[in-house]
């Protein structure tokens, strides 16, 4: 499979967003649009922010990043908090404290961003973080692979820190393993750095500021899949050039193209429209005929899956779990590239073997350990929904593109 990363500018409803798309074949993965008067990113920075509200009926802090913007604490994160500043060492947290805290989560509707304590930087490889302090592997990779990493980074891990191999780790040529080494060690300089200025450093400094979004997405790529990366705007191209002779590992340079044809506007070069269009749609039909019905509520996100009466009379189980499957697959892509998360509820086709159903709940899982955003399949409940969730960090591609939503509450 080839992969393609796309960035260019595309008006829709009246809007000029930047449009940051991951294309496998001729199929769109994903898709990250962000507005033209979008305020300044702020997911993953780290911000010496003050603690003006402790709520302990609900287990939670806000803390201000800024003077009047207030961000969510859950209390049960304070495992490793670095303080800059104590009102008082009586109790964990008091109004007033001063502590470091990273961007976990956007803002969704009228939920308000949500931090952590537990610092992370990431890198092409590896993260580390400064609360949690294990070494880890993705168990994404294969078990002999995931066993050799993790001795290499072993050899680098300072235990002041959490390590946290990524799943691009599998894709390190063997005796050019010290890259993983090289940007561990660099990770860990630059928490370091951080923690040490962080005690002279204001209330509401930023002592990190997280890359452009399309560089976060590219950082998320498989990189043995990545063919190209291609954009129309000459700034960005700049920046992303910047970026691949800083990584020279990923071999970036020459995968990348400035986009110049004045013939055809990149974005019709990609359908773009007609993919975002597609990925907007409630109604989204599968070659086998049968469809999903895709519904945001209030509380969580709803999938219907119909059979639109092509189930044959002739071995209708057999029939259902192949829809089932069918609907499965697709669920998992629409997931991701409509950016839904929290609790999600599938409605498949009634089937009665329990085999089947082991059969489709392993599928699914299975389908979805490809997506980057955590997503955990729970279990078939005895009506027979299949209940999932999917971490929250960024909004859903309908209120990115400022269209009417109910979802993320």
């Amino acid at each position: 499979m080839s992969r393609r990363f796309v960035i260019t500018r595309i008006e829709i409803g009246g809007k000029v967003p930047l449009v940051c798309a991951v294309f496998e074949d001729h199929r769109m993965l994903e898709v990250q649009c962000i507005p033209e008067d979008a305020p300044s990113q702020i997911l993953n920075n780290i911000y010496v922010g003050r603690v003006s509200q402790v709520v302990k009926n609900i287990g939670a802090a806000f803390v201000e990043i800024e003077k009047g913007r207030k961000c969510f604490l859950p209390l049960s994160d304070l495992k490793h908090p670095v303080y800059v500043k104590r009102i008082t060492d009586k109790q964990l947290l008091s109004q007033g404290d001063e502590l470091l805290v990273q961007i976990v989560r956007e803002a969704v509707k009228t939920k308000d961003p949500q931090v952590s304590t537990n610092l992370s930087l990431a890198g092409i490889y590896s993260v580390v973080t400064s609360g949690e302090k294990q070494l880890g592997v993705s168990g994404k990779i294969d078990s002999e692979k995931r066993q050799r990493l993790r001795e290499l980074a072993e050899t680098v891990h300072d235990e002041q820190f959490g390590v946290i191999v990524r799943t691009n780790a599998a894709d390190i040529p063997e005796g050019r393993e010290q890259v993983l080494t090289s940007e561990i060690r660099s990770l860990q300089e630059q928490m370091q750095e951080i923690l040490s200025r962080a005690p002279y450093r204001t209330i509401y400094s930023v002592l990190h500021k997280a890359p452009p979004e399309y560089i976060r997405i590219l950082q998320n790529q498989p990189l043995e899949q990545l063919s190209k990366v291609v954009t129309d705007d000459a700034a960005i191209y700049e920046e992303l050039t910047a970026f691949a002779d800083a990584h020279p590992s990923m071999k970036l340079s020459e995968k990348l193209q400035l986009y110049d044809d004045p013939q055809l506007d990149l974005h019709k070069l990609y359908s773009l429209q007609v993919q975002l269009e597609r990925a907007l749609q409630e109604k989204i039909w599968l070659k086998s005929g049968a469809n999903l019905l895709i519904q945001p509520t209030e509380a969580m996100t709803v999938i219907d899956v119909n059979s639109s009466k092509n189930i044959k009379k002739k071995h209708p189980q057999e029939q259902h779990l192949q829809v089932n499957l069918e609907a499965a697959e697709e669920i998992a892509s629409q997931l991701r590239l409509r950016n839904i998360s929290g609790i999600i509820i599938i409605d498949f086709i009634d089937m009665s073997s329990a085999e089947d159903k082991e059969l489709l709940l392993a599928a699914m899982r299975s389908f979805v350990k490809t997506d980057p955003v955590k997503t955990e399949v729970i279990d078939l409940t005895r009506l027979g929904l299949m209940e999932l969730t999917r971490k929250k960090t960024r909004r859903p591609l309908l209120e990115q593109l400022g269209m009417p939503d109910t979802s993320g509450k």
